[in-house]
C-alpha cells in the first residue's frame, strides 16, 4: 500500500530561503499551527488540506511529498 509522505526537507528548506517560521509557513498555508508543526514532526499524516498548502506556497506534488511505496508486514506471519 503506498503511503504519501511529506518531505519534510523540502519545507525546511523552502522555510530557510523565505525567512519563514513554522508559523509563517502555516499562515501562508491558510492551516492551524498545531497541523502544520504536527505533520512537519511526523506526529500526523497529511490531508488533502496540507496538501492544497504545499500547492498554495508553489511546491510541486514532487518537490513537498514523496510516495512509500514500501510492502506492509502481514498481520500473521505464515
Amino acid at each position: 500500500m503506498a503511503i504519501l509522505r511529506v518531505n519534510v526537507a523540502a519545507f525546511r528548506q523552502l522555510m530557510e530561503h523565505h525567512g519563514w517560521s513554522e508559523r509563517d509557513l502555516s499562515e501562508r498555508m491558510g492551516l492551524a499551527y498545531s497541523y502544520v508543526n504536527r505533520v512537519l514532526a511526523g506526529k500526523r499524516q497529511p490531508g488533502s488540506k496540507f496538501v492544497a498548502g504545499a500547492l498554495v506556497i508553489g511546491m510541486t506534488m514532487d518537490q513537498a511529498f514523496v510516495i512509500d511505496q514500501s510492502t506492509p508486514r502481514p498481520d500473521h506471519p505464515t
